[in-house]
Parts: C-alpha cells; sequence; structure tokens
C-alpha cells in the first residue's frame, strides 16, 4: 500500500482557497485506489522561524514539526500544493521546509564533504497555482523559484522523479476551476 502526504504550501487554509480545493481533490483520487494519505496544510500549524545557524543545527523541539518529518518518513509519494507568490512558494512553505530540515533531516554531508538526500526513494509532485500562464512564467521569469525549491530542496533531499503541474488564471471561473479539480483528482489516482 502507498503512502501519500499532502502538503498544502498555501498560507490560507480556507476551504473556498483553490489550493485547499485541489489538496481535497488529489487526496480523493489517491484514496479511490486504496493509498494511505496523509495531509499537512501548513497555514494550520504554528511555528517559528528559524534565526540562527546553531537553531538549524538542532532537534526541533516543537511537536507539529516532529510529526511533519514522521509524515515524510513514511510517505512514498509527496505532492506539494501552492500558490506562487513572488514567483515562487509563499515564504511560510519555505519556513516550513527550513523547520523540517532541520538537524540534518532533509539532507547530510557524506564523507566526501558533498550533500546526501536523507529521503531517497521517494517521489514528488508539485502542483503550482499562479495568475499569470505558466509558459510566461517558465519562459519570460524562467520559473527560477520552483526551480530552487525543487532543485535546492526536493532534489537535494533525494525525491525523484519530481514532476511539476503548472495552472494559470488562478482567479478563475467556476466551471473551469471544476474542470482543474477534476484534473487533480485523476492526478491523485494515478499518484502523477
Amino acid at each position: 500500500m502507498k503512502h501519500v502526504l499532502i502538503v498544502n504550501g498555501n498560507p490560507d487554509t480556507s476551504q473556498e482557497r483553490l489550493c485547499s480545493a485541489l489538496a481535497h481533490a488529489y487526496q480523493e483520487g489517491a484514496q479511490s485506489r486504496d493509498c494511505m494519505v496523509q495531509r499537512i496544510d501548513v497555514g494550520g500549524i504554528h511555528f517559528s522561524m528559524l534565526r540562527s545557524a546553531q537553531e538549524f543545527a538542532t532537534d526541533p523541539a516543537q511537536e507539529a514539526v516532529k510529526n511533519a518529518q514522521s509524515a515524510f518518513l513514511r510517505a512514498d509519494h509527496v505532492v506539494f500544493i501552492f500558490p506562487l507568490w513572488l514567483g515562487g512558494p509563499p515564504a511560510l512553505l519555505k519556513a516550513f521546509m527550513e523547520q523540517l530540515a532541520r538537524d540534518h533531516f532533509l539532507i547530510r554531508e557524506s564523507e566526501k564533504g558533498f550533500p546526501k538526500g536523507c529521503l531517497k526513494g521517494r517521489s514528488a509532485r508539485l502542483i503550482v497555482t499562479m495568475g499569470m500562464p505558466p509558459l510566461f512564467y517558465r519562459t519570460v521569469f524562467g520559473g527560477h523559484g520552483i526551480k530552487a525549491f525543487t532543485r535546492s530542496i526536493l532534489r537535494l533531499a533525494g525525491f525523484s522523479p519530481i514532476g511539476i503541474s503548472y495552472f494559470g488564471g488562478a482567479a478563475i471561473t467556476a466551471p473551469r476551476s471544476a474542470k482543474l479539480v477534476e484534473k487533480v483528482r485523476d492526478m491523485g489516482r494515478h499518484l502523477a
């Protein structure tokens, strides 16, 4: 049985938000194929911001972060759903990933001094919503914020393969929104 972890990275966890609807749809799709699904709504948990290298090197004291680390260890497939804010993931999602990475949870140093991922054997999917057309984001802006999140966090931690789905026009009409939710539900059914 596959274990799927869904991380809703939108700081606003209101049910009427598109990211909440997409997280719910992916969960329904994955559960329809008998996957064990766990969900973390980053905006619904409280944690402090890291402010020093010494703090980053220590074990997290906050129970929510420890629970999240356990969820990542159980997962075979992790899905990150979030809106594009200022060209990248929301700052709260990045702060959550920094907390998660504490005490070498995501990346350790190898004997040769190179980074070594601690979560190998897991796949990931990013579902990114945005107001602009995705092609415009990727070609004109270079998609640097998402590339940094993917390469400097997930790939270094050992996730592979990593799929990325961009959905533009985040302030979309109800009929288009329903089609998008159904598309993400189908992604959950196929763990895509």
